[in-house]
């Protein structure tokens, strides 16, 4: 079993999420939860590649 969290970088997840603030909070909580019991949590992150928002490097790219 592992959790898979996509694409929680800050250009797709912001303030203007709705329920933004509730959102993170539950993440986190699944991150935690899942750590704690052993489970493997796995990163997934858009990349636009050379030129956009969401290339490496970039603001919006990080989580």
């Amino acid at each position: 079993m592992v959790l898979l969290i996509v694409d929680t970088q800050k250009m797709i997840v912001n303030e203007k999420l709705y329920n933004f603030e509730q959102f993170v909070k539950n993440v986190k909580a699944l991150i935690k939860a899942a750590r704690e019991n052993s489970v493997e949590v796995i990163y997934v992150r858009h990349d636009n590649g050379k030129d956009g928002e969401l290339t490496k490097g970039k603001d919006g790219f990080k989580k």
